[in-house]
């Protein structure tokens, strides 16, 4: 029997009402890892945690991982993230000018040298809210202390009981004013530029955890090491507030599931244990010094850079209340809380 055109109208009509609804578009998300690719961060951090994130969030939003510093670099990918051509970034927050002075709190100098309990301690104060002002326009994902820097220099040291004259790049202003109190000269230079700074001798060396020796090939052109834990920078897996709160409820659950403090801690971890296997690697090379501070030279060293900490407290307003929560949960974690 022949239809109609009205019939086939019809029939049209109601096939069409019939398909199920269509599936909402999946969001992509760029994550922006900075680091090179194979690096400790790029392979034991960024990559495990979007594979969790892909797997849980099959048809509602997928991430993109980027390696490396094609789209970003530590001194532009908090704006890139801003202003969304990137949206999930890895960041040292000392490279933002100005932003994060409370931040500095986990590496004040000789604070302490446990990047798994400073990375836990560090989200509990950011989730007690005392840090609220400085993540005002981002969502952090993960927060970490990277393992606390050691002093590398291109030649040996005389004496260790005063840094004078050596130029070293620093993390951060607080380990540059740390380190002006010891009698040197901090650099302020990202760490792409460590290398050939130190190579050509622009500066004498570096303050860096042990973790950046097997990424950025310091080995080369390091070979006195102090082995002295002299505080870590601050690192965030982060988004833009205004790209968070746009995306769907579903898709913030995912991510949400994927943040906080077990990520932070677990990124800590990491952070120590590449620490503790790159330190190993060097010390076993040939031409490399590792020189500990006597306890004599290191209660001169804490006398010495006490100041630094008190003008970081004075300078910053809430620092006093920050610093003493820093410390309250650093004891309640090694207590076992």
């Amino acid at each position: 029997m022949r239809l109609g055109a009205g019939s086939l109208i019809a029939a049209g009509i109601i096939a069409l009402f019939s398909l199920p609804p269509a599936k909402a578009d999946e969001i992509k998300l760029i994550f922006a890892d900075v680091v090179p690719p194979g690096s400790v961060i790029d392979s034991k951090v960024v990559a495990p945690w979007a594979a969790r994130v892909n797997e849980q969030g099959k048809g509602i939003l997928s991430v993109d991982v980027r390696s490396g510093p094609a789209l970003a670099d530590f001194s532009n990918i908090y704006d890139r993230a801003l202003n969304d051509v990137i949206q999930i970034g890895w960041e040292i927050q000392a490279a933002v000018g100005g932003k994060f002075p409370l931040t500095n709190v986990v590496g004040l100098p000789l604070l302490t040298d446990n990047s798994v309990d400073s990375s836990t301690a560090f989200w509990r104060v950011y989730k007690a809210g005392l840090m609220n002002s400085e993540y005002d326009q981002v969502v952090p994902i993960m927060l970490v202390t990277l393992p606390p820097s050691a002093f590398h220099f291109a030649k040996p040291l005389k004496s260790l009981d005063a840094l004078t004259g050596q130029k070293l790049i620093v993390p951060s202003k607080v380990a540059g004013d740390a380190l002006t109190a010891l009698g040197g000269s901090p650099l302020s230079l990202p760490l792409t530029d460590m290398y050939t700074s130190i190579q050509r001798g622009t500066a004498d060396g570096t303050m860096v955890a042990w973790v950046a020796f097997n990424p950025w090939k310091l080995a080369d052109v390091t070979t006195y090491h102090v082995d002295v834990a002299f505080g870590g920078a601050a690192g965030m897996i982060f988004m833009a507030k205004a790209k968070y709160n746009a995306l769907s409820p579903e898709a913030r659950k995912i991510i949400d599931a994927n943040s906080g403090e077990a990520q932070s801690r677990a990124f800590g971890q990491a952070m120590a244990d590449e620490d503790k296997v790159q330190r190993a690697a060097v010390k076993a090379l040939p031409n490399q010094t590792f020189a500990e501070l006597s306890p004599a030279q290191l209660a001169s060293w804490e006398k010495k850079v006490a100041p630094t900490i008190d003008q970081w407290t004075t300078a910053n307003k809430g620092a006093d209340t920050v610093l003493a929560r820093f410390k309250t949960e650093l004891a309640a974690l090694k207590a076992g809380h």
